[in-house]
């Protein structure tokens, strides 16, 4: 049985004599064992002291650390000590592995009132009323279950959606500045000074624009009285630049200093705010580069490569989903309208899985004034919705891309584009090309009949005549209405000589398409007639010689079928050939009629005729 991870719980208050021996604010009961309490505590007890503005202030603050695989989140609330005394504190510290107390749920946390999932002895209400016990002789606290704690606080309270809203509280030019800075140094330490929304809005809005953008750990402070400590998180906010330290390595922001032209990124930073902003996380997702970015050049690079033009930075996905309902900006609008796009369009699409294509392809089907603006657009959108159902076809399956295609079916035109080039590729390659579920596929985009009829004939002429062949033989396996179709427009088109000399081995192999023939015509003697008729025609030409006739019989094995001796005859009125053909009629007759005495099959007449 996989249990779920826990996280360990350690309170943290004024006391006489406190876990570790010493009278002051330290950790008063836990469910560490002793060996990991030290350890812990040597990491935090630096932190665990509450920022409190005046004596009535109770606002709690939040601390988010990371050490390798654990990590650490802390709530310190300001309180009283048992004396009466304010300036004191109450402090709970989780402590667990880091894959499982991650910064989603470390910002869901501080949105949350924690005496919901707390055991009820080291809820905030029973520390404060001294309910519970502290010191030496305390009991070890319950370890917390992590898995309940984040089904509560994201999937049932919805805390990061509360945050959601949160961070539309945040100043643009405040989320820009901070954006820029952390864009110029990733990584580097980070104190906001005067945010005028509390702290974990600004981290999970900073996290959602560049988290998985610059390189950081992405821990925090929401409210702490000086930033002058060493080992502080990477985020950490103080009230005032008077209470800011003087530590070189932390860049700093103040959240009331005007905005000031800023630096090379800072242009940068403002479009990724503004596209946040307009267009939603998941745009920021696609643009995500493969690995976080270390330095300013390797950002820079990156937004360079997602720059379309002039004060335009986003993923061209959103410009497509946003265009077909009038969601473009000018700018947007412009750079979408413009042949330079159309090589990024190309290369967007073909990232697209078919679900999220067909999406785009239904969107700009609509024939409306808005969509007809970008018409090299939608054709790039059609065209890479007709490949893919292409490639799907070939493998022997059915594309979703295909319904969507049937309400603004493909015209001819762009369908023999799309074969052609793929027959001269394969060409190219030496590979064989198997163009019949491709057909079989535009039929079903809904290209009309006549059309694939006259796509039809135009392909058999790119065909050898032995690759058309097998082609029959194989499709009237599974469609023998559309083998018939190939045949007949295979007659149609007719055959030099020389493929007509590369067809016989073809034929002898399949004794004439004897088996083909069978699957066309089932039980219908009249069309099987009609069928080696055309298939005479085809491979052998109008007029039949003695050579052409014996050529054919041969390859037709030896009983041939009565339907081809028929159309054999009919084309061999007088002379030779048609002496050669009744030989064989009168030859098939008797093998029949009179069969060898000692073949213990006696007569066949169903085997011969039928």
């Amino acid at each position: 049985m996989i249990r779920s991870a826990r996280a360990d719980l350690t309170v943290y208050r004024w006391s006489e004599r406190s876990l570790l021996g010493r009278g002051d604010v330290g950790p008063v009961t836990t469910s560490l064992e002793r060996e990991a309490l030290l350890r812990w505590n040597n990491r935090i007890e630096h932190l665990v002291w509450a920022a409190q503005d005046d004596a009535a202030d109770t606002a709690p603050g939040f601390v988010y650390l990371r050490y390798g695989h654990e990590a650490a989140l802390l709530r310190k609330v300001p309180a009283r000590d048992r004396h009466g005394r304010s300036g004191s504190t109450l402090t709970h510290v989780l402590t667990g592995p880091a894959d499982s107390m991650d910064l989603n749920l470390a910002l869901a946390a501080c949105r949350s009132d924690w005496d919901d999932w707390l055991p009820p002895q080291a809820r905030q209400a029973a520390l404060l009323d001294d309910r519970a016990p502290r010191g030496p002789d305390s009991e070890l606290l319950p370890r917390v279950p992590l898995d309940r704690v984040r089904g509560l606080l994201l999937h049932q309270n919805h805390l990061l959606d509360d945050l959601d809203s949160a961070v539309l509280d945040v100043p643009e030019g405040l989320l820009t500045r901070l954006a820029e800075t952390l864009m110029e140094h990733p990584g580097a330490p980070l104190t906001v000074v005067g945010s005028p929304v509390p702290g974990e809005v600004v981290v999970h809005a900073l996290a959602e624009l560049l988290g998985q953008v610059v390189l950081g750990d992405w821990t925090f402070a929401t409210r702490e009285e000086s930033d002058a400590v060493h080992e502080l998180p990477q985020f950490v906010f103080v009230r005032s630049d008077a209470t800011a330290g003087l530590q070189g390595s932390r860049r700093r922001v103040d959240a009331h200093a005007p905005d000031g032209p800023g630096g090379p990124l800072h242009a940068y930073a403002a479009l990724l705010v503004r596209l946040r902003s307009r267009r939603g996380r998941q745009a920021l997702g696609r643009m995500r580069p493969p690995h976080p970015l270390a330095s300013a050049e390797q950002v820079l690079t990156w937004l360079d490569q997602h720059s379309m033009a002039p004060g335009l930075l986003s993923d061209l996905t959103s410009l497509l989903e946003a265009a077909p309902h009038g969601d473009l900006t000018a700018t947007e609008a412009a750079y979408l309208h413009s042949r330079a796009a159309l090589p990024r369009v190309r290369l967007e699409l073909g990232r697209l899985k078919d679900g999220h294509l067909a999406h785009l392809l239904d969107a700009w089907s609509a024939r409306t004034p808005e969509l007809d603006h970008y018409r090299l657009v939608r054709e790039e959108i059609r065209l890479t919705a007709l490949q893919r159902a292409f490639d799907t076809a070939s493998q022997g399956a059915r594309s979703e891309l295909e319904d969507v295609l049937r309400t603004a079916p493909p015209g001819p035109d762009l369908v023999r584009a799309v074969l052609e080039e793929r027959m001269d590729r394969a060409a190219q390659r030496g590979v064989a090309f198997d163009v019949v579920p491709l057909l079989a596929c535009a039929a079903r985009t809904g290209l009309a009949r006549t059309d694939l009829d006259d796509l039809t004939e135009v392909l058999v002429g790119r065909f050898e005549i032995t690759d058309l062949i097998r082609e029959i033989d194989r499709i009237s396996r599974t469609e023998p209405d559309r083998a018939r179709a190939l045949l007949e427009r295979c007659a149609e088109h007719g055959s030099g000589r020389r493929g007509r000399r590369d067809a016989h081995e073809m034929l002898r192999r399949t004794e004439f398409l004897a088996d083909a023939v069978d699957r066309m015509a089932p039980q219908n003697p009249a069309l099987a007639i009609r069928l080696y008729r055309l298939l005479l025609r085809w491979t052998t030409g109008s007029r039949l010689g003695r050579r052409a006739v014996h050529t054919v019989l041969a390859a037709a094995g030896p009983r041939p079928s009565p339907a081809l001796l028929w159309a054999l005859l009919e084309a061999c009125r007088r002379g030779p050939a048609r002496r050669a053909v009744v030989d064989t009629v009168v030859g098939q007759y008797f093998r029949v009629q009179l069969p060898d005495p000692a073949d213990p099959r006696g007569p066949n007449t169903h085997e011969a005729w039928d």
